[in-house]
């Protein structure tokens, strides 16, 4: 065991290979990576993992990515989902019932085959509309509720067409791309919000650090991600996808 000499809490071991001695050693603590050999001579995987390892470690690379986004864009939906999370405590985000205290209650009916979920009007009210005969899980679901609300919430141009179904949606393509993205910044942040992911991937991540070789490393980043999955109820693949913005873990 080794001690950090900043800190003196125990040091969590970086190998690059099952038969050598570590090659790194982290403190979560005091989130540093110490180096026991130059990185040039490590495996080009081992690299990766620990460039990965050492933004993740860095306290203020958030806080610079979020400065460079800026208040519009993609930086205005995750600056708005973080608002409506303001009071949110626990995880699973209960999604369904954030959308209706917001104003738009969730409707289930059948749409286009294409069509996962839209904004409609139900009377006089604006609802987002799940398509029943496309949605297959509940992450799933709770993915379609989240864009949608985005969407709505970021006041995007499909809000308009919504209110006269007859008539084709009439969006430039290249704004339509920008709102998708927009409110997929949105989704991934109201139901994967940032510090609780960095905070129950802290929690875990030591299995990772501990693996012995490139394949048992992947095995239990799998592990993980599934683990966190759970946790967050949204499907590996959106996981996975949010620890890589993240940059928890290598694309």
């Amino acid at each position: 065991m080794q001690e950090c000499a900043q800190c003196g809490h125990e040091l969590e071991p970086f190998f690059d290979s099952t038969c050598e001695p570590p090659v790194a050693w982290l403190c979560a603590t005091c989130r540093r990576v110490m180096l026991e050999q130059d990185l040039r001579v490590l495996s080009p995987s081992a690299r990766r993992e620990l460039a990965a390892l050492q933004a993740f470690m860095t306290p203020d690379a958030r806080d610079e990515r979020a400065s460079k986004e800026g208040p519009t864009g993609l930086g205005r939906a995750h600056a708005r989902a973080r608002a409506i999370l303001e009071n949110v405590r626990s995880v699973p985000v209960d999604i369904e019932r954030i959308a209706a205290e917001h104003g738009y209650p969730v409707r289930e009916r059948s749409l286009r085959p294409e069509e996962r979920g839209t904004i409609a009007r139900d009377g006089h009210h604006t609802v987002i509309v799940i398509n029943r005969d496309r949605i297959g899980s509940a992450a799933e679901r709770r993915w379609v509720i989240a864009e949608e609300l985005g969407h709505a919430v970021l006041e995007h141009s499909t809000l308009v067409a919504s209110a006269a179904p007859e008539r084709p949606l009439a969006v430039p393509e290249p704004r339509r791309r920008a709102e998708e993205r927009e409110a997929r910044r949105f989704a991934a942040e109201v139901l994967m919000p940032e510090e609780k992911v960095r905070g129950r991937f802290a929690e875990l991540a030591p299995r990772i650090y501990r693996a012995l070789g490139l394949r048992q490393r992947q095995a239990e980043t799998d592990e993980v991600i599934g683990a966190l999955a759970r946790m967050f109820a949204v499907s590996p693949l959106a996981m996975r996808i949010r620890l890589e913005e993240l940059r928890l873990i290598q694309q």
